[in-house]
């Protein structure tokens, strides 16, 4: 097949409501028991993977500015703190015919994908612009665990951990995140064949819920593999498809970017959580003193929690 079909398929089954069937739909409760079924199967099949590394298309989808990008690169993970995102911009164009439309029946407009790298590196956290060639650290700070349910806006616990901005991969190489990630959300399918089916979700956990509300997969059948993942933004409009290819489960250790000649732009940490009593006022202070002004995703975050 060829591989634009493939994508407008995979996409199409993601982003549009499939057409209601001649005969009734079964009740919600049927699509639901479903759903945990298909991706109770899916989890057993996997339980020899504790990592995977591949292939990745990134597409974003801005409905208020009607804009697509198409981004292209590769993905690891060998541990919540281990693992990487790595970004460019797609080298070609994809056809107009298969871009989003307008409600209008416009095609929305192209623009250049990312060009990014994140890395979890266990005490680390980087992020790097190889074009300018700089980066930005954050050190990972490990406090206690609180009884209680994190606060929506406690980003920085969220962020130390890859699985919390990634909860679904192929492989479900954290076994134990996904099946409680999956226990705790909404599910029902939304379309089936022979050879694939379509699972939406809703998160019930703010954790998940403060940086997406809704979210899709497509995963083929014998053997179960994901295909893609979709994560619906909390506004509702935007969205981000991630398409799998070249997957590779228990992969070797990959070798870290060497950042010689590289400026680093700040060092950072990232906590969830003041430290009690007496340490609370000088770990402040010292970790006021750290922050710059590069005005980055992560400086937010980072006065979020201070």
């Amino acid at each position: 097949m060829d591989a634009r079909v493939f994508l407008t398929l995979i996409v199409f089954g993601l982003t549009v409501t499939p057409l209601k069937a001649e005969s009734k739909s079964p009740p919600v409760h049927e699509t639901e028991q479903r759903a945990r079924e298909v991706l109770h199967e899916w989890s057993e099949e996997c339980l020899s993977f504790t990592g995977v590394q591949g292939e990745i298309l990134r597409i974003d989808y801005d409905d208020v500015f009607q804009q697509q990008k198409h981004s292209v690169g590769t993905f690891g993970y060998l541990g919540p703190q281990y693992g990487f995102f790595r970004y460019n911009p797609a080298p070609n164009q994809p056809d107009p015919d298969s871009l989003k439309k307008a409600p209008d029946g416009s095609p929305y407009e192209y623009k250049e994908g990312f060009s990014e790298e994140w890395r979890w590196q266990k005490s680390w956290i980087r992020s790097i612009d190889h074009r300018e060639k700089k980066y930005e650290e954050f050190r990972i700070i490990k406090r206690p665990q609180t009884e209680s349910e994190p606060k929506w806006y406690d980003f920085g616990r969220y962020f130390s951990e890859m699985d919390n901005m990634a909860p679904v991969l192929p492989g479900v190489p954290n076994q134990a995140n996904f099946d409680e990630f999956i226990s705790d959300s909404y599910l029902q399918v939304i379309r089936e064949n022979d050879t694939h089916i379509w699972i939406a979700g809703k998160p019930k956990n703010r954790r998940y819920a403060a940086l997406f509300n809704e979210f899709k997969l497509h995963l083929e059948k014998r053997p179960w593999r994901l295909r893609a993942v979709q994560y619906i933004h909390p506004s509702g409009q935007q969205s981000t498809v991630y398409l799998f290819s070249n997957v590779e489960f228990n992969p070797l250790e990959w070798e870290e970017p060497d950042l010689n000649g590289y400026q680093n732009l700040n060092d950072q940490p990232i906590v969830a959580r003041y430290p009690e009593n007496a340490e609370r006022q000088s770990f402040q202070k010292k970790a006021g003193s750290q922050q710059s002004g590069s005005g980055s995703l992560m400086d937010w975050i980072f006065h979020l929690l201070f």
